[in-house]
């Protein structure tokens, strides 16, 4: 039986990674999670005893465990590696990893197609349908930036745990910090204060920042003042690049992303093109769609007036990751120095 306590000590020597006790806390809850769930369908009578093991009657009455876990810190702290640990130790194949935003995109399209066939209630539907699939349900990078998620979150979220959907998700912020400053913010605080009653919430706040473990790669990341790391970058676009290409437009909502330089899944574009501009989650989604090695020109010094741009840069990185996409960056400096603002979550 695969233990989480095991793969994590044993990833801390394979992977150079340093021993965080708020890690290894939230690994010892997730492994008494996963035992609990995995032993369930193990017993005979599966389908019965697994409908009766996911109702919130029986999770209230033997207070197993909450019905979600909350996993929060500081960006590139471990969480969404602890999850995914979770994830892939599950037993069962009724469960499913999806980037939050990812989610919203098709819960959204789904909603807008029951609503064109008349039905009164398409959230309803919606997670019916999914429960039929899915029991357990891991959201990496939880946020919320538009107010229409704000307005249906709280919903969706009831709605999935009352049929006895288990829900893990990961998040840079705290429960009272989501939707910080958002428009009509206080129709939004029932759902804070349903998170913070229904989900375990735990802090991951590591001192050690993977992603940028995950941004230096050998032959991937390229100084602009080194004229050897000029000549590597150059040759590996030229040797990459079709000439033959045509410019690809990125549309959604009223938002547009140019990509000039792009072939067959090839592209180069500047850091200001994709981080000083107002671009999303969904947009940094929608270019992994279309671009499988992604070189990334001029990425400046960031300074703290400039928060904005290290947080998009951030969850850029954060979604190529996920999304296998390969990196290759030219930079203004350093990896260490690009950011010298004060920290941020």
């Amino acid at each position: 039986m695969i233990d989480l306590d095991m793969i994590y000590k044993d990833l801390l020597n394979k992977d150079s990674l340093e021993y965080d006790e708020s890690q290894f806390n939230a690994v010892k809850i997730l492994n008494n999670f996963r035992t609990q769930l995995n032993k369930s369908f193990r017993k005979k009578n599966k389908r019965g005893l697994l409908r009766h093991f996911f109702s919130s009657n029986y999770l209230k009455k033997k207070k197993l465990f909450h019905n979600g876990i909350y996993l929060h810190g500081g960006v590139g702290t471990g969480k969404t590696m602890i999850m995914n640990l979770f994830f892939q130790s599950l037993d069962f194949s009724e469960k499913r990893r999806v980037h939050f935003h990812e989610f919203m995109i098709e819960f959204h399209q789904k909603t807008k197609k029951i609503r064109t066939s008349k039905n009164k209630d398409p959230v309803k539907i919606i997670c019916n349908d999914l429960a039929k699939e899915i029991k357990v349900l891991c959201f990496d990078e939880f946020q919320i930036v538009d107010i229409t998620d704000a307005m249906i979150v709280g919903r969706l979220f009831e709605e999935l745990i009352s049929i006895g959907v288990i829900i893990i998700t990961t998040s840079n912020f705290k429960p009272h910090e989501l939707y910080k400053d958002g428009l009509n913010r206080q129709l939004f605080i029932p759902f804070i204060n349903f998170i913070e009653d229904k989900f375990k919430i735990l802090e991951v706040d590591s001192k050690v920042d993977y992603r940028k473990k995950k941004l230096k790669m050998q032959e991937r990341f390229f100084l602009k003042k080194n004229i050897d790391d000029i000549n590597k970058f150059n040759y590996l676009w030229k040797k990459l690049y079709d000439e033959n290409s045509n410019e690809l437009i990125i549309n959604y909502h009223s938002r547009e992303l140019r990509l000039k330089n792009f072939s067959n899944g090839i592209c180069k574009i500047s850091f200001s093109e994709l981080c000083e501009k107002p671009l999303s989650t969904v947009d940094y989604l929608n270019l992994c769609n279309y671009v499988k090695v992604l070189f990334i020109e001029n990425i400046p010094q960031i300074n703290n007036s400039q928060n904005d741009f290290a947080m998009r840069f951030i969850n850029l990185i954060d979604i190529l990751y996920e999304a296998k996409v390969q990196l290759i960056c030219f930079s203004n400096v350093n990896i260490e120095n690009i950011y010298i603002g004060k920290k941020i979550r």
